[in-house]
């Protein structure tokens, strides 16, 4: 017998991964087809992972850190009467056997009782004897483990290889991972502070039909099925915005669910967090509820948010019979049933009874007042105490301060709200638990040696400043991205959530004047001065060392025409220095395969000849290094002549080891190059 590796070597040696212990947030996986996540999702999931992950240093098993970033709601009793049916199972003589696939047909018509009484119709019914006047019956419902597992197998069910799923940004990043996951490509619906964060109807048309012909030219020519649109995710209300569509939006749901309706998109109505609606008056409203729109939607509910039980995971779906009859098959292959128990909790807390109203309106009366007080809480250490207007609201978080900050000064400053930080215009939550920070402002400000070029670094000076991590504009699909933003939750005890604002609001005051310039990814109108920079640096840079016939050959125009005619293929592997719209200097750098000596290569790096001198090389080769090492790089190459003694004690300055010789050609002659090595992760650590 021949014994090459022990079992768990082989694991290991197929599945590197596994022999790095994580803390925090697991790996975000990857596409079940083996393929690469698009390039916005692949942003969405790597800055998931720089939060969950990367982002935390060695200290994290003994010294715990601020998160700002949890989905947890607020610590607050679980709603009493899912606990009620709970005990009842318990205390039954019924716990021995397997449950149904499906469900107990009697919670099913628990829940569909509830949803009817919510005003769930479906006006073009099957022609089923179980049937009952409102078009529906307990096939329409069935129950898993969370809303996050249905998700995933909803996007399986009604998308083949190249479908679409339209998810608006900000999102829920999670859900765009995982409908790519699931197999579907994923787009993102910018919504807008001029439409008051609110999906579109008209905008959602263009882009659907934008979407769809696209795929229509791309799969012309090919045989069989051609990709298109098939979900629009529809979170009602929306994580993280908090923006809620309810009766008083009526018309305007009513409107997107005749735009998908018309163009065969389902809509996937993520309902959540609808019963944190801060107005009861203007709960979210099921697009389900409106005639005609029933079999084209596919609606989520869920314990785990509003009824203080996220550690069950229960969730329920509502749809047509033929999405609940693969949702059914699906859970039978791969869990064979949803616990008997998690359905029971869902019949406690979605259900007709009599009491039920006068339990509901006191348990959600109460939970919402914490969370609008908490929200207030949040706005005062953000835009200073001055903003509250409710005097005795006023006095009680002036009173929580000082219990919790005994240094008076300290109270005074975090009482003025955080510096250079605001929220976003026109973005008040209506429901939940999340705000959104705009931190726009720090853009190009210096802690140290460290400058705050991008979402990432400003994640990063908050943990080595004081520990804080949250999730930022990246993770969430944020439409504007001139803006660096935060999503920080304000579901925490009131002391943390004072302990934690006071700790951003010491971290900002340590911040000083930046540069008057920033670094950021190019666009298209840099590029023809990226072009002059380029071959002045040239003809400054390389006199007497490459021909003068090859120096007076360069073309300012052909160079901008080269640069405009890759710009698509190469506009995110360029950084750009700019004072307003002036172009200062660019790099432009290559991440390698495996299969490569070195993982990256710095390709070129110029600088404009006004502005040598003020360390603006220095920054793009770090922002560079930064970019290349978050995406899993660890070492990166860079070449240059061997008679340009600038650029050499340049590349030495900053840590670059001299590794390789090599000739290349330039013109009608050949150079001797040297090939400087980097450590990314040590010019990291050092900037």
């Amino acid at each position: 017998m021949i014994i090459k590796s022990s079992a768990i070597d082989r694991l290991l040696q197929q599945n590197s991964n596994l022999g790095e212990r994580r803390f925090g947030l697991p790996e975000v996986g990857g596409r079940g087809d083996g393929e690469s996540f698009n390039p916005t999702v692949q942003e969405i999931a790597d800055a998931i992972e720089y939060y969950g992950f990367d982002v935390r240093d060695d200290d994290i098993t003994t010294i715990p850190d601020i998160d700002l970033g949890s989905g947890n709601p607020t610590k607050y009793p679980p709603f009493p009467m899912a606990i009620e049916e709970m005990k009842k199972a318990l205390d039954s003589l019924s716990m021995y056997k397997y449950p149904y696939t499906e469900g107990a047909d009697e919670i099913r018509q628990v829940l569909l009782d509830y949803v009817e009484k919510e005003g769930f119709v479906n006006t073009t019914p099957y022609n089923y004897s179980d049937i009952d006047e409102k078009g529906l019956c307990v096939h329409n419902i069935t129950f898993l483990p969370s809303t996050s597992i249905a998700f995933n197998m909803i996007v399986s069910i009604i998308s083949k290889p190249g479908d679409v799923v339209l998810v608006t940004g900000p999102n829920y990043g999670l859900f765009t991972i995982r409908a790519e996951r699931a197999g579907a490509e994923v787009e993102i619906l910018a919504l807008s502070k001029e439409d008051n964060w609110l999906p579109s109807p008209g905008k959602l048309a263009e882009k659907i039909d934008e979407i769809n012909d696209s795929l229509q030219k791309v799969y012309h020519r090919r045989k069989g099925y051609i990709p298109r649109v098939v979900a629009f995710v529809n979170a009602n209300p929306n994580n993280p915005t908090g923006k809620v569509m309810g009766v008083k939006q009526a018309d305007l749901l009513k409107e997107i669910g005749e735009v998908c309706l018309k163009r065969g998109v389902f809509i996937i109505d993520d309902l959540v967090y609808r019963d944190l609606t801060f107005d009861p008056d203007n709960l979210a409203m099921p697009i389900a509820t409106i005639p005609g729109m029933f079999r084209n939607t596919i609606s989520l509910f869920g314990l785990s948010k509003s009824y203080g039980m996220a550690s069950l995971r229960a969730g329920f779906v509502v749809a047509d019979e033929v999405i609940i009859r693969e949702l059914i098959n699906r859970i039978f292959q791969g869990m064979d049933s949803a616990p008997d128990i998690v359905g029971r909790a869902l019949a406690g807390a979605f259900n007709i009874r009599p009491e039920r109203d006068a339990i509901y309106q006191e348990y959600f009366s109460k939970l919402r007042k914490i969370y609008q007080d908490k929200y207030q809480l949040l706005k005062a250490l953000v835009e200073g105490i001055d903003t509250i207007r409710d005097e005795s609201l006023k006095r009680s978080i002036v009173q929580k301060v000082k219990s919790v900050i005994p240094d008076a000064s300290l109270q005074e400053q975090v009482l003025q709200g955080l510096p250079y930080t605001k929220f976003p215009d026109n973005l008040e939550p209506e429901s939940g638990f999340f705000a959104i920070l705009d931190f726009t402002k720090v853009r190009g400000m210096k802690y140290k040696n460290m400058v705050i070029n991008n979402e990432r670094d400003l994640l990063t000076f908050f943990y080595r400043t004081y520990r804080t991590r949250f999730l930022v504009g990246q993770s969430i699909s944020w439409p504007y991205p001139n803006e660096f933003v935060g999503r920080v939750t304000f579901a925490l005890e009131d002391e943390k959530i004072i302990s934690a604002l006071a700790q951003m609001n010491q971290s900002l005051r340590l911040l000083e004047a930046g540069e008057d310039y920033i670094i950021r990814k190019n666009l298209e109108k840099d590029q023809e001065q990226m072009a002059h920079i380029k071959i002045d640096g040239w003809r400054t840079a390389y006199d007497k060392i490459v021909a003068s016939k090859y120096l007076n050959s360069l073309d300012y125009d052909a160079q901008t025409q080269r640069y405009l005619s890759s710009f698509d293929d190469y506009k995110d592997l360029v950084f750009v220095a700019v004072r307003g719209d002036e172009v200062l200097g660019y790099s432009c750098f290559m991440p390698f395969d495996k299969d490569k000596k070195y993982d990256s290569e710095l390709v070129s790096l110029y600088i404009k000849k006004s502005e040598t001198g003020r360390g603006i090389g220095s920054s793009l080769l770090i922002a560079t290094a930064k970019e290349l090492y978050s995406l899993g790089k660890e070492n990166m190459i860079v070449w240059c002549f061997s008679d340009n003694t600038n650029a050499i004690h340049f590349y030495e300055g900053l840590g670059g080891i001299k590794v390789e010789e090599k000739m290349a050609r330039i013109g009608e002659q050949e150079y001797l190059e040297y090939g400087f090595y980097f450590d990314l992760e040590k010019v990291v650590k050092q900037n």
